[in-house]
Protein backbone atom coordinates (compact mmCIF):
# COMPACT_ATOMS: atom_id res chain seq x y z
CA UNK A 1 0.00 0.00 0.00
CA UNK A 2 2.62 2.12 0.71
CA UNK A 3 4.38 1.78 -2.15
CA UNK A 4 1.29 2.53 -4.45
CA UNK A 5 0.73 5.49 -2.38
CA UNK A 6 4.13 6.35 -2.74
CA UNK A 7 4.77 6.12 -6.75
CA UNK A 8 1.07 5.74 -8.21
CA UNK A 9 0.47 9.48 -9.60
CA UNK A 10 2.57 12.49 -10.99
CA UNK A 11 1.13 14.55 -8.33
CA UNK A 12 2.92 12.09 -5.77
CA UNK A 13 6.04 11.82 -7.55
CA UNK A 14 6.51 15.58 -7.89
CA UNK A 15 5.93 15.46 -4.08
CA UNK A 16 8.72 12.92 -3.56
CA UNK A 17 11.03 14.76 -5.65
CA UNK A 18 10.11 17.85 -4.18
CA UNK A 19 11.07 16.10 -0.55
CA UNK A 20 14.19 14.48 -1.93
CA UNK A 21 15.21 18.41 -2.58
CA UNK A 22 13.99 19.84 0.80
CA UNK A 23 15.28 16.82 2.81
CA UNK A 24 19.09 17.09 1.14
CA UNK A 25 18.94 20.87 1.73
CA UNK A 26 18.19 20.36 5.29
CA UNK A 27 20.93 17.59 5.93
CA UNK A 28 23.14 19.44 4.28
CA UNK A 29 22.55 23.05 6.82
CA UNK A 30 22.38 21.13 9.46
CA UNK A 31 26.03 19.07 9.09
CA UNK A 32 26.92 22.80 7.81
CA UNK A 33 25.40 24.27 11.49
CA UNK A 34 27.26 21.59 13.35
CA UNK A 35 30.41 21.33 11.40
CA UNK A 36 30.54 25.28 11.79
CA UNK A 37 30.14 25.01 15.25
CA UNK A 38 33.23 22.96 15.64
CA UNK A 39 35.15 24.99 13.54
CA UNK A 40 34.51 27.80 15.13
CA UNK A 41 35.10 26.45 18.55
CA UNK A 42 38.70 25.35 17.03
CA UNK A 43 39.17 28.68 15.78
CA UNK A 44 38.62 29.95 18.82
CA UNK A 45 41.40 27.59 20.74
CA UNK A 46 43.25 28.88 18.19
CA UNK A 47 43.18 32.34 19.13
CA UNK A 48 43.82 31.19 22.55
CA UNK A 49 46.50 29.42 21.71
CA UNK A 50 48.38 32.36 19.99
CA UNK A 51 47.36 34.35 23.03
CA UNK A 52 49.59 31.61 25.06
CA UNK A 53 52.30 32.31 22.64
CA UNK A 54 52.24 36.30 23.19
CA UNK A 55 52.05 35.35 27.22
CA UNK A 56 55.03 32.98 26.27
CA UNK A 57 56.86 36.02 24.04
CA UNK A 58 56.01 38.36 27.51
CA UNK A 59 57.38 36.10 29.91
CA UNK A 60 60.58 35.70 27.70
CA UNK A 61 60.95 39.61 27.63
CA UNK A 62 60.71 40.09 31.27
CA UNK A 63 63.34 36.80 31.73
CA UNK A 64 65.83 39.02 29.79
CA UNK A 65 64.96 42.00 30.71
CA UNK A 66 65.87 40.69 34.41
CA UNK A 67 68.79 38.71 33.30
CA UNK A 68 70.09 42.01 31.58
CA UNK A 69 69.19 45.10 34.36
CA UNK A 70 68.50 42.53 37.19
CA UNK A 71 65.65 44.95 38.10
CA UNK A 72 63.29 43.08 41.04
CA UNK A 73 60.37 44.44 39.46
CA UNK A 74 60.81 42.16 36.08
CA UNK A 75 60.79 39.41 38.65
CA UNK A 76 57.19 40.62 39.68
CA UNK A 77 56.27 40.98 36.06
CA UNK A 78 57.40 37.76 35.28
CA UNK A 79 55.41 36.21 37.88
CA UNK A 80 51.41 37.84 37.07
CA UNK A 81 52.36 36.80 33.71
CA UNK A 82 53.27 32.91 34.77
CA UNK A 83 49.90 32.94 36.47
CA UNK A 84 48.00 34.19 33.63
CA UNK A 85 49.74 31.48 31.27
CA UNK A 86 48.91 28.47 33.47
CA UNK A 87 45.05 29.79 33.81
CA UNK A 88 45.37 30.23 29.71
CA UNK A 89 46.37 27.16 29.69
CA UNK A 90 43.84 25.19 31.75
CA UNK A 91 41.20 26.86 29.48
CA UNK A 92 42.76 25.40 26.57
CA UNK A 93 42.90 22.18 28.19
CA UNK A 94 39.35 22.05 29.57
CA UNK A 95 37.96 22.94 26.05
CA UNK A 96 40.39 20.17 23.82
CA UNK A 97 38.83 17.85 26.39
CA UNK A 98 35.21 18.56 25.31
CA UNK A 99 36.50 18.24 21.49
CA UNK A 100 38.04 14.90 22.19
CA UNK A 101 41.32 16.10 21.35
CA UNK A 102 43.00 15.96 24.48
CA UNK A 103 46.17 14.36 24.43
CA UNK A 104 49.46 14.37 26.14
CA UNK A 105 50.88 17.16 24.91
CA UNK A 106 49.26 19.57 27.45
CA UNK A 107 50.62 17.70 30.13
CA UNK A 108 53.51 17.81 28.55
CA UNK A 109 53.65 21.24 28.29
CA UNK A 110 52.02 21.78 32.06
CA UNK A 111 55.12 20.19 33.37
CA UNK A 112 57.41 21.78 31.03
CA UNK A 113 56.42 25.08 31.66
CA UNK A 114 56.33 24.75 36.14
CA UNK A 115 60.12 23.27 35.50
CA UNK A 116 60.26 27.21 33.30
CA UNK A 117 58.96 28.67 36.15
CA UNK A 118 61.08 27.20 38.98
CA UNK A 119 64.19 27.52 36.97
CA UNK A 120 63.59 31.13 36.19
CA UNK A 121 62.99 31.85 40.08
CA UNK A 122 66.13 29.37 41.03
CA UNK A 123 68.32 31.67 38.63
CA UNK A 124 67.03 34.71 40.57
CA UNK A 125 67.25 33.81 43.80
CA UNK A 126 70.90 32.45 42.92
CA UNK A 127 71.40 36.62 40.87
CA UNK A 128 69.85 37.45 44.01
CA UNK A 129 72.70 35.98 46.61
CA UNK A 130 75.69 36.94 43.73
CA UNK A 131 74.34 40.50 43.86
CA UNK A 132 71.80 42.39 41.98
CA UNK A 133 74.37 45.17 42.12
CA UNK A 134 78.11 45.82 43.40
CA UNK A 135 76.90 46.55 46.45
CA UNK A 136 74.88 43.29 47.13
CA UNK A 137 75.05 39.40 47.93
CA UNK A 138 78.63 38.26 47.02
CA UNK A 139 79.75 41.25 45.22
CA UNK A 140 79.22 43.31 47.88
CA UNK A 141 81.70 41.25 50.10
CA UNK A 142 83.97 40.92 47.43
CA UNK A 143 84.20 44.42 46.80
CA UNK A 144 84.21 45.49 51.17
CA UNK A 145 87.22 42.55 51.32
CA UNK A 146 89.16 44.67 48.14
CA UNK A 147 88.80 47.79 49.47
CA UNK A 148 90.21 46.36 52.90
CA UNK A 149 93.09 45.07 51.41
CA UNK A 150 93.96 47.98 49.34
CA UNK A 151 93.43 50.52 52.21
CA UNK A 152 95.71 48.24 53.98
CA UNK A 153 98.54 48.15 51.48
CA UNK A 154 98.35 51.93 50.78
CA UNK A 155 98.79 52.76 54.55
CA UNK A 156 101.90 50.40 54.89
CA UNK A 157 102.67 52.01 51.26
CA UNK A 158 103.83 48.44 49.72
CA UNK A 159 104.02 49.56 46.72
CA UNK A 160 105.19 45.94 45.38
CA UNK A 161 102.07 44.48 46.95
CA UNK A 162 100.51 47.19 45.39
CA UNK A 163 101.63 46.64 42.31
CA UNK A 164 100.81 42.64 42.79
CA UNK A 165 97.32 43.39 43.78
CA UNK A 166 96.40 45.10 40.96
CA UNK A 167 97.07 42.56 38.91
CA UNK A 168 95.30 40.79 40.76
CA UNK A 169 92.61 43.03 40.43
CA UNK A 170 92.75 42.96 36.42
CA UNK A 171 92.58 39.21 36.46
CA UNK A 172 89.50 39.49 38.46
CA UNK A 173 88.26 42.11 36.45
CA UNK A 174 88.84 40.45 33.51
CA UNK A 175 86.99 37.53 34.73
CA UNK A 176 83.95 39.04 35.67
CA UNK A 177 83.64 40.97 31.76
CA UNK A 178 84.39 37.78 29.64
CA UNK A 179 83.59 35.19 32.23
CA UNK A 180 86.50 32.84 30.95
CA UNK A 181 88.59 30.54 33.58
CA UNK A 182 92.01 31.06 32.83
CA UNK A 183 91.64 34.69 34.46
CA UNK A 184 90.51 32.78 37.41
CA UNK A 185 93.89 30.83 37.64
CA UNK A 186 95.82 33.77 36.38
CA UNK A 187 94.73 35.54 39.27
CA UNK A 188 95.29 32.31 41.59
CA UNK A 189 99.22 32.87 40.54
CA UNK A 190 98.93 36.42 41.11
CA UNK A 191 97.18 35.60 44.99
CA UNK A 192 99.92 33.08 45.29
CA UNK A 193 102.93 35.62 44.52
CA UNK A 194 101.04 38.24 46.82
CA UNK A 195 100.64 35.44 49.83
CA UNK A 196 104.59 35.14 49.12
CA UNK A 197 105.27 38.32 48.72
CA UNK A 198 103.39 39.38 52.52
CA UNK A 199 105.39 36.43 54.20
CA UNK A 200 108.40 37.22 53.17
CA UNK A 201 107.89 41.11 53.41
CA UNK A 202 107.84 39.97 57.19
CA UNK A 203 106.13 43.46 58.30
CA UNK A 204 104.40 44.00 61.66
CA UNK A 205 100.75 43.47 60.30
CA UNK A 206 101.98 40.47 57.96
CA UNK A 207 98.94 38.17 59.66
CA UNK A 208 96.12 40.77 58.94
CA UNK A 209 97.20 41.57 55.32
CA UNK A 210 97.36 37.77 54.88
CA UNK A 211 94.13 37.46 56.55
CA UNK A 212 92.76 40.26 54.37
CA UNK A 213 94.11 38.64 51.28
CA UNK A 214 92.41 35.22 52.27
CA UNK A 215 88.86 36.92 52.56
CA UNK A 216 89.94 38.63 49.36
CA UNK A 217 90.29 35.63 47.49
CA UNK A 218 87.45 33.54 49.31
CA UNK A 219 84.98 35.93 48.28
CA UNK A 220 86.69 36.04 44.72
CA UNK A 221 86.15 32.47 44.17
CA UNK A 222 82.80 32.84 45.93
CA UNK A 223 82.05 34.55 43.59
CA UNK A 224 83.45 32.58 40.76
CA UNK A 225 81.89 29.64 42.19
CA UNK A 226 78.22 31.43 42.09
CA UNK A 227 78.77 32.22 38.56
CA UNK A 228 80.27 28.87 37.37
CA UNK A 229 76.62 27.65 38.65
CA UNK A 230 74.66 30.14 36.96
CA UNK A 231 76.94 29.65 33.62
CA UNK A 232 79.73 31.25 32.66
CA UNK A 233 77.57 31.47 29.04
CA UNK A 234 74.16 31.15 27.94
CA UNK A 235 74.53 27.50 27.34
CA UNK A 236 76.56 26.50 30.72
CA UNK A 237 75.19 26.01 33.98
CA UNK A 238 71.73 26.70 35.44
CA UNK A 239 71.62 29.24 32.90
CA UNK A 240 71.51 27.05 29.83
CA UNK A 241 69.42 24.75 31.20
CA UNK A 242 66.71 27.61 31.68
CA UNK A 243 67.51 28.11 28.45
CA UNK A 244 67.10 24.96 27.11
CA UNK A 245 64.04 24.53 28.69
CA UNK A 246 62.31 27.83 27.51
CA UNK A 247 63.44 26.55 23.90
CA UNK A 248 61.71 22.84 24.53
CA UNK A 249 58.47 25.27 25.86
CA UNK A 250 58.25 27.15 22.98
CA UNK A 251 58.40 23.48 20.95
CA UNK A 252 55.83 22.09 22.79
CA UNK A 253 53.74 24.84 22.39
CA UNK A 254 54.62 25.39 18.44
CA UNK A 255 53.00 21.36 18.58
CA UNK A 256 50.31 22.09 20.03
CA UNK A 257 49.40 25.01 17.41
CA UNK A 258 50.23 22.88 14.53
CA UNK A 259 48.47 19.95 16.49
CA UNK A 260 45.31 22.11 16.23
CA UNK A 261 46.54 23.58 12.47
CA UNK A 262 45.86 19.76 11.56
CA UNK A 263 42.70 19.28 13.38
CA UNK A 264 41.27 22.68 11.91
CA UNK A 265 42.22 21.25 8.48
CA UNK A 266 40.82 18.16 8.96
CA UNK A 267 37.44 19.08 10.03
CA UNK A 268 37.38 21.74 6.87
CA UNK A 269 37.83 18.62 5.05
CA UNK A 270 35.42 16.66 6.65
CA UNK A 271 33.23 19.17 5.82
CA UNK A 272 33.31 19.62 2.65
CA UNK A 273 33.65 16.04 1.63
CA UNK A 274 30.26 15.60 3.73
CA UNK A 275 28.90 18.33 1.90
CA UNK A 276 29.45 16.77 -1.26
CA UNK A 277 28.71 13.03 0.05
CA UNK A 278 24.91 14.78 0.51
CA UNK A 279 24.77 16.67 -2.96
CA UNK A 280 25.56 14.25 -4.62
CA UNK A 281 23.73 11.46 -2.72
CA UNK A 282 20.36 14.25 -3.27
CA UNK A 283 21.36 14.49 -6.66
CA UNK A 284 21.55 10.69 -7.61
CA UNK A 285 18.73 10.21 -6.02
CA UNK A 286 16.62 12.83 -7.99
CA UNK A 287 17.98 11.76 -10.89
CA UNK A 288 16.88 7.95 -10.41
CA UNK A 289 13.33 9.53 -9.78
CA UNK A 290 13.11 11.71 -13.11
CA UNK A 291 14.92 8.97 -15.51
CA UNK A 292 12.31 6.24 -14.08
CA UNK A 293 9.74 9.39 -14.12
CA UNK A 294 10.20 9.51 -17.87
CA UNK A 295 10.12 5.94 -18.62
CA UNK A 296 6.80 5.21 -17.19
CA UNK A 297 5.67 8.43 -18.80
CA UNK A 298 6.97 7.35 -22.11
CA UNK A 299 5.81 4.03 -21.72
CA UNK A 300 2.45 5.27 -21.12
CA UNK A 301 2.01 7.56 -23.51
CA UNK A 302 3.34 4.63 -26.16
CA UNK A 303 0.30 2.39 -24.76
CA UNK A 304 -1.90 5.09 -25.57
CA UNK A 305 -0.68 5.79 -28.84
CA UNK A 306 -0.57 1.89 -29.67
CA UNK A 307 -4.47 1.93 -28.10
CA UNK A 308 -5.93 4.33 -30.67
CA UNK A 309 -3.72 3.08 -33.24
CA UNK A 310 -4.98 -0.67 -32.67
CA UNK A 311 -8.80 0.81 -32.43
CA UNK A 312 -9.62 1.64 -36.27
CA UNK A 313 -9.44 -2.22 -36.50
CA UNK A 314 -10.40 -3.93 -33.42
CA UNK A 315 -11.71 -3.65 -30.00
CA UNK A 316 -9.44 -4.19 -27.51
CA UNK A 317 -8.91 -3.49 -23.83
CA UNK A 318 -5.76 -1.24 -22.39
CA UNK A 319 -4.18 -2.84 -20.05
CA UNK A 320 -4.29 -0.27 -17.10
CA UNK A 321 -1.44 -2.43 -14.96
CA UNK A 322 1.24 -1.39 -17.86
CA UNK A 323 0.72 2.61 -17.62
CA UNK A 324 2.40 3.15 -14.54
CA UNK A 325 0.74 6.61 -12.95
CA UNK A 326 -2.61 6.60 -11.48
CA UNK A 327 -3.90 9.63 -13.72
CA UNK A 328 -2.96 7.45 -16.98
CA UNK A 329 -4.33 4.41 -15.42
CA UNK A 330 -7.45 6.48 -14.66
CA UNK A 331 -7.57 7.45 -18.53
CA UNK A 332 -7.61 3.81 -19.35
CA UNK A 333 -10.24 2.89 -17.69
CA UNK A 334 -12.58 5.79 -19.21
CA UNK A 335 -11.00 4.79 -22.75
CA UNK A 336 -12.12 1.06 -21.88
CA UNK A 337 -15.76 1.89 -20.44
CA UNK A 338 -15.99 3.68 -23.85
CA UNK A 339 -14.87 0.46 -26.01
CA UNK A 340 -17.56 -1.23 -23.89
CA UNK A 341 -20.20 1.51 -24.47
CA UNK A 342 -19.67 1.67 -28.09
CA UNK A 343 -19.66 -2.26 -28.70
CA UNK A 344 -22.92 -2.22 -26.50
CA UNK A 345 -24.61 0.14 -28.71
CA UNK A 346 -23.47 -1.46 -32.15
CA UNK A 347 -25.05 -4.28 -30.99
CA UNK A 348 -27.93 -2.85 -30.07
CA UNK A 349 -27.82 -1.24 -33.02
CA UNK A 350 -27.22 -4.70 -35.20
CA UNK A 351 -30.03 -5.93 -32.74
CA UNK A 352 -32.58 -3.38 -34.08
CA UNK A 353 -31.61 -3.49 -38.17
CA UNK A 354 -32.35 -7.16 -37.82
CA UNK A 355 -35.46 -6.44 -36.25
CA UNK A 356 -36.25 -3.72 -39.05
CA UNK A 357 -35.13 -6.71 -41.75
CA UNK A 358 -37.57 -9.97 -40.43
CA UNK A 359 -40.54 -6.31 -40.42
CA UNK A 360 -39.59 -5.52 -43.83
CA UNK A 361 -39.47 -9.53 -45.12
CA UNK A 362 -43.08 -9.64 -43.04
CA UNK A 363 -44.60 -6.81 -44.51
CA UNK A 364 -43.53 -7.92 -48.48
CA UNK A 365 -45.02 -11.64 -47.25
Amino acid sequence: MFTTIKFDSIKTRLLIIIAVCLLGMLVLVVNQIYNTDRLIKLNSQSKQLLQLSNELLQLRRHEKDFLLRLDPLYVDSFSLRAEGFTEQLSEVKSVFSKLDDSDILFDELSSSFSQYQSQFFALVNLQTQIGLDENNGFQGDFRDATHKLEDELKRLNQSNLQVLLLQMRRSEKDFLLRKRMEYVERETSYYQQLSAAISQSRPVNAQFQQTLLDDYQYSFLQLVAAYQTIGLDHNSGLQGQFREQAHTLEAQLISVNNKLTLVIGLAEKRVEHISLLIMAITALALIILLIKSYITFQRAFLNFVMFFYRCKREYQHMDGKKLGFAEFKYLATIANEMIDARRDMERQLLAANKQIEELEKGVKV
